[in-house]
């Protein structure tokens, strides 16, 4: 049996393996810890864009996985490998909206850390894409398509605008990497993580052939754990807060982040005085103003222009009711 279907043939038992181990919570190689999100639900304007989350606990080491991004997953949406959520897009910040995602009001999504080595994969491809093997004849990329039980890896990547090292930058080229080994379709964290420890388990192989450039892992980490997550619910306002046997009171803001001004959507059972207060991360009072609402849905723009970036928060009051929406200064 040739090296090639010793390959093949391995893949194929390593996707067993870790079919049955796609449950544990922490899904790395290379010794790397993954890194955690908060697990927050928040309520997102259509048009808004998500804060950056900030991790509760950063992946490590740096010089293991040196880039992380977030991928985001949409909830109620079977990946096509029938193991989650499927993955939609991905961001370098974190930073998302849900109107150019194609998402609409009610639709829930999730951010998710994901850390790995893009030298890695750049090396891999380049060496895949151009590289011909130690022994045997043509190149990596015919031998490997002639051995693969989804034939055609090299297409696969020039179809996604692949041709060398150069043409992968970030999560999505990743994602495309992947995708031509399986034979493409949508990709859940799980399917990624699936795909990712298969190719780990074969490259050896590659590698001993001169067709990775010397990889010989790559190297990731991410969290299976919903609850460490961040989660989005799309709605036309944001979550509320409500004192005890008080009506209810919403806000909704837009641009978030922004850099002169917002406009603040207020939804309130009681008319009445309301006031705004804009308070800065140390709690200090920055802005303030007064207005007689009516019940109902009603907009307000607040000319922030001549605040320093930076996090803030915008607190309206009226009735007994509170609620507070955490806002961002570019």
């Amino acid at each position: 049996m040739n090296l090639f279907k010793c390959l093949q043939l391995l893949t194929c038992v390593v996707f067993i393996h870790f079919s049955a181990n796609i449950s544990a919570q922490t899904w790395t190689a290379c010794g790397a810890t993954s890194g955690l999100l908060d697990g927050s639900t928040t309520s997102l304007y259509l048009t808004d864009t998500t804060v950056a989350p900030v991790p509760t606990t950063n992946p490590s080491p740096s010089n293991t996985i040196p880039n992380t991004e977030f991928v985001v997953m949409l909830h109620d949406s079977m990946a096509s490998d029938n193991m989650g959520w499927a993955i939609i897009a991905s961001s370098l910040d974190g930073q998302v909206s849900p109107a150019s995602l194609g998402l609409s009001v009610g639709d829930t999504f999730s951010l998710a850390l994901f850390s790995y080595d893009i030298q890695q994969i750049k090396l891999a491809v380049q060496a895949i894409l151009h590289n011909s093997p130690i022994f045997g004849t043509g190149d990596c990329c015919s031998t490997l398509d002639n051995a693969a039980p989804s034939p055609g890896v090299c297409d696969s990547l020039n179809a996604a605008g692949i041709m060398d090292s150069s043409d992968v930058n970030d999560m999505t080229d990743l994602l495309s990497f992947l995708g031509a080994f399986s034979g493409g379709g949508s990709t859940s964290l799980a399917g990624l993580n699936l795909a990712l420890g298969s190719i780990n388990a074969s490259i050896g192989l590659l590698s001993a052939v001169g067709c990775t450039n010397g990889v010989n892992e790559i190297c990731y980490a991410t969290d299976s754990m919903p609850s460490n997550h961040s989660h989005f619910i799309v709605s036309s306002m944001t979550n509320n807060t409500k004192l005890e046997g008080s009506a209810t009171l919403k806000i909704a803001v837009n641009p978030n982040p922004f850099l002169d001004q917002i406009s603040t959507g207020i939804s309130t059972e009681n008319g009445g005085e309301h006031t705004l207060r804009i308070f800065d991360a140390t709690g200090r009072i920055v802005y303030v103003e007064t207005n007689e609402l009516s019940v109902g849905e009603q907009m307000i723009t607040l000319n922030l222009g001549n605040l320093t970036s930076g996090v803030y928060y915008l607190q309206v009051t009226g009735n007994n009711n509170i609620v507070t929406q955490k806002i961002v200064k570019r």
